[in-house]
């Protein structure tokens, strides 16, 4: 054997070594030339990251690496992906961070092993098993094309969130510009922190009577919103929840200002500076 095949023999047995010993590894998707990146602890194994490549069009995270199950998908793991249309997630994810999938423009569906205990899947969104929880909306979901006034033509989308959902945890909706109309049931109690950040093209929006907790910038730059009424079961809105909502002009609360807790520039401001011609109607 030649000493230049026994080095290249010797490079690759190193090579395999100090990869066994890593925390952080790497799977090969089939097919392709992208990897999914995890980081095994306890037992566990969390999605660090995914590929973002051309070549990747479907990310699959599986019930186990390395004879361990996958149970999260941590933070920006799996964010701004530009290729992504379907995202499946396997049977032992029980956790996803709230920055975890963000941005992905180009998905038309989250997809969840019907065997998941914690997860599921309705219609491509992600929910908590007992449906209590709206985690995830895949961004690019049922988009249509729409004619503007002036002939051009926009990609929209309109949702139900199912009845008996309790929270619309956050950043849910985070950056869903396609999003014109959404129906929020009367089971809804929480709103939190970003849930419709940057939805700009809702024009309507109707609150549940059951809403008592909107979060931080829960609708900032929420353009489209015009006139809004808050509920009377309401009691706290946190600090710029209706931050840059430039076009909401008219606020009406069932409620008395004295009765709530509300945050620094809860209302709707431009650039954090108050609108001459906001008018707030307390009860």
């Amino acid at each position: 054997m030649s000493k230049r095949i026994i080095s290249v023999i010797a490079l690759l047995l190193c090579i395999c070594v100090i990869f066994s010993g890593c925390d952080s590894v790497t799977s090969i998707l089939s097919g392709t030339d992208a990897s999914i990146e995890y980081k095994i602890e306890n037992d566990e194994a969390t999605v660090v990251s995914v590929p973002n490549k051309s070549t990747v069009k479907k990310i699959v995270i599986p019930d186990e690496y390395e004879g361990v199950p996958v149970t999260k998908i941590a933070d920006f793991s799996a964010t701004n992906l530009e290729y992504v249309t379907d995202f499946s997630i396997g049977k032992n994810v029980k956790e996803i961070g709230v920055w975890a999938l963000e941005n992905n423009q180009h998905i038309t569906a989250y997809n969840v092993d019907d065997a998941n205990e914690y997860l599921c899947d309705v219609d491509g969104v992600i929910y908590t098993k007992d449906m209590k929880t709206l985690l995830f909306y895949p961004l690019a979901k049922d988009l249509v094309d729409e004619t503007n006034d002036d002939g051009s033509v926009i990609k929209v989308s309109q949702y139900i969130i199912p009845d008996g959902v309790e929270t619309i945890r956050t950043k849910a909706f985070y950056k869903c510009y396609s999003l014109t109309n959404i129906q929020i049931p009367d089971s809804v109690k929480r709103i939190e922190e970003k849930a419709f950040f940057r939805c700009d093209k809702i024009n309507e929006l109707r609150l549940p009577q059951s809403l008592e907790f909107i979060g931080k910038d829960a609708f900032s730059y929420c353009y489209g919103l015009k006139v809004l009424d808050i509920p009377a079961n309401i009691k706290q809105i946190d600090e710029y929840a209706f931050y840059n909502c430039t076009n909401l002009l008219t606020i009406n609360v069932d409620n008395s200002e004295e009765k709530l807790t509300l945050g620094n520039k809860w209302y709707p401001t431009n650039q954090g500076k108050n609108i001459d011609e906001l008018k707030i109607n307390w009860k």
